[in-house]
């Protein structure tokens, strides 16, 4: 029997990479310009210099491919400053919470529509749940990505000039001591 370790990891095509990269840096700058739903997949393969085909190949349609960004780019932003590494309870929401408010804070400028929002939301709180699964049972890890994204999503239309901390405060209050009527 061969150990885990032994076995290498498959090599990925350089190609695979720099054409991934192509597209994904495609749909980044097209959601600079207009709404993801405006946004159709032979614009994203043209801004790519791909061809449709060679977009297919990578993604099964826009939706995944924003999937694939907003995932990639939550687990980089989720990880900063090791939340996870904390042994008190509270100071790892506050970690986990604080990179979650800056991360969709740092998303401001893409257009917001009705297909764009959903897709959004259900990939940080997917990356989340399993970014906190280390830590807590999947229904608590669930529970918490549910409260963090939806409040930072909350603060990003209602409330974005305001300071996420005392948000972030109150969650992680809310989170670890429960609810107060008071």
């Amino acid at each position: 029997m061969v150990s885990a370790a032994a076995v290498p990891a498959p090599r990925v095509d350089p190609r695979v990479t720099r054409t991934q990269k192509l597209i994904r840096d495609a749909l980044k700058s097209l959601l600079e310009e207009k709404s993801f739903e405006a946004i159709s997949v032979q614009d994203i393969a043209e801004r790519a210099t791909v061809n449709r085909a060679t977009f297919y190949a990578h993604f099964t349609d826009k939706f995944a491919l924003l999937d694939a960004i907003v995932r990639e780019d939550v687990a980089v932003c989720l990880a900063e400053g090791n939340p996870l590494s904390e042994a008190d309870t509270r100071r790892l929401l506050r970690g986990v919470a604080t990179n979650v408010f800056a991360f969709v804070g740092s998303h401001c400028q893409c257009r917001v529509d009705r297909d764009f929002e959903p897709q959004f939301e259900s990939a940080i709180e997917t990356e989340l749940t399993e970014f906190l699964q280390p830590t807590f049972e999947h229904c608590t890890a669930a529970l918490i990505g549910a409260a963090l994204v939806g409040s930072a999503l909350n603060w990003r239309h209602h409330a974005p000039k305001m300071d996420p901390s005392t948000i972030v405060a109150k969650i992680v209050d809310i989170l670890v001591d429960g609810v107060d009527r008071n």
